[in-house]
C-alpha cells in the first residue's frame, strides 16, 4: 500500500490556495481568482528569509509586466507576436534588475492580461496584478506564520544521519569491510547531505528567521555556535571516511599492531562524537563525556608509530605515496580529534544554559 505523506509545506501550500480562493471573490477579484492561486503555487518558499525577499520581489515584477503589458497591447497590439514581445521585454528588464526568481510569475501574468484584456486593457491588467499581487501576499503570511519552519529541529536531525553515515563507512574501511565502488557513491550523497547542512545553518542565520523567534533568540546563537562546529567536525570525518576510501591499498597493507592501534583511537573518538550528539539534545548529562582526552604518552605512541611506518623502506618506493597516505591519515585523526575537543566545549556550555523542561520540549525528537 502507498502512504502518502503530507508535510507541512504541503499543507501550507493547499491552505494558502484555498485562502486565495476565498478572498478573491469577496475583494471583487473573482474571475482573476486563479491568478491569486497560481501565485500562491510561485510564491511557497522554504525558508521565513526566502519567503520575505521573493514575496518583495514578485510585487515588483508583478508592477513592471502590468505597466508593459498595457504600453504593448495599447501600442501595439495584443496578437501573438506582441505578446511574445511583451515577455522578452519583462524578462530583460527583470534580469538586468536581478530579479530573476519572479520572472516566471511576471511573464504569466503579462501573457494573462494580454490574451484577455476585456473591454478595458486598464481594468484588466488592473485586476489580474492585483489578483496576482493577493495570491503572493497570502502565501507569505500563511508561509510566515502558519507552523513556522523549525530548521534547528532539522539541522539535529541531518546532523546525526550525515554523523551516523560517515561513521559507518569509517568502521568499514578499519575492518576491510567496505566495497569500493559502492563506497565511492555512498560519500557523494554524505558530501550533498553536508551540503544541505550549511542551507539549514544559512536559513537559521537569517536575521528575519531570528526575528520570529525572539522569544528564544539566544538560545538561537548558542544553538548556532553548536551548529556551526558541528559542521566543521562532520566535514573531518567525511574528510576522513574519504582518504581512508582513496588510501584503501595503504590501508589495508598496514602492520596489525598499527591497524589495531588506529582503530583503537578512532573508534574512542567517534564513540566520543555520538555521546557529544546524545549531550546536545540533552540525553547525556555535560560530565558524563570525559574520556576523549588522549594522554601524553598514548599520543606520542600514536604519532611514533605513524612516522615508524611513514619512514619504512616500503613507504620509501613509489614515490613516497604510503608515506604520503600515512600522513595524510594522521594529521586528519588529529583534526578530528581537536574539532571534537571544541565540539565538547561548546555543546557543555549550550546544555548547562538550556537544563529546564525548554531542552526537553525543543529536542525530544
Amino acid at each position: 500500500m502507498i502512504k502518502l505523506k503530507i508535510g507541512a509545506r504541503t499543507f501550507k501550500t493547499a491552505l494558502a490556495i484555498l485562502l486565495a480562493l476565498i478572498i478573491a471573490p469577496m475583494v471583487g477579484l473573482g474571475e482573476s481568482a486563479s491568478m491569486a492561486t497560481t501565485a500562491v503555487i510561485f510564491s511557497m518558499m522554504p525558508s521565513v528569509q526566502e519567503t520575505f525577499r521573493t514575496t518583495s520581489n514578485r510585487i515588483i515584477a508583478n508592477m513592471i509586466g502590468g505597466i508593459i503589458a498595457f504600453l504593448i497591447f495599447n501600442f501595439l497590439g495584443d496578437n501573438n507576436v506582441m505578446i511574445a514581445l511583451a515577455s522578452a521585454i519583462l524578462i530583460a528588464i527583470l534580469h538586468q534588475i536581478k530579479l530573476d526568481d519572479a520572472i516566471g510569475l511576471a511573464t504569466l501574468t503579462v501573457i494573462n492580461v494580454m490574451l484577455s484584456p476585456g473591454t478595458n486593457i486598464v481594468e484588466t491588467a488592473f485586476l489580474r496584478v492585483t489578483a496576482t499581487l493577493l495570491g503572493v501576499i497570502i502565501a507569505f503570511f500563511v508561509n510566515t506564520f502558519i507552523l513556522p519552519p523549525k530548521y534547528d529541529i532539522r539541522f539535529y536531525d541531518k546532523t546525526i544521519h550525515v554523523t551516523d553515515e560517515s561513521m559507518k563507512y569509517v568502521r568499514a574501511m578499519l575492518r576491510k569491510n567496505a566495497q569500493y565502488p559502492i563506497m565511492r557513491d555512498d560519500l557523494t550523497t554524505i558530501r550533498k547531505e553536508l551540503t544541505t547542512l550549511k542551507i539549514y545553518y544559512s536559513y537559521m542565520m537569517d536575521p528575519v528567521y531570528k526575528r520570529f523567534i525572539s522569544s528564544r533568540y539566544y538560545s538561537l546563537l548558542r544553538f548556532l555556535a553548536v551548529s556551526r562546529q558541528s559542521i566543521k567536525t562532520n566535514e573531518v570525518l567525511y574528510t576522513l571516511a574519504a582518504t581512508l576510501h582513496r588510501s584503501e591499498n595503504t590501508l589495508n597493507h598496514l602492520p596489525n599492531e598499527l591497524r589495531i592501534l588506529m582503530r583503537e583511537r578512532l573508534e574512542t573518538l567517534m564513540t566520543a562524537h555520538e555521546q557529544i550528539l546524545l549531550k546536545w539534545n540533552g540525553r547525556v548529562l555535560p560530565e558524563e563525556v570525559n574520556f576523549i582526552a588522549h594522554q601524553a604518552d598514548l599520543r606520542r605512541s600514536f604519532m611514533k608509530a605513524f612516522y615508524v611506518e611513514a619512514s619504512s623502506d616500503d613507504a620509501m618506493r613509489y614515490e613516497f605515496s604510503k608515506g604520503n597516505d600515512l600522513l595524510t591519515m594522521m594529521t586528519i585523526i588529529f583534526q578530528y580529534d581537536k574539532e571534537l575537543q571544541h565540539l565538547n566545549k561548546l555543546t557543555n556550555s549550550f546544555v548547562k544554559y538550556k537544563r529546564d523542561d525548554e531542552i526537553v520540549k525543543e529536542f525530544d525528537l
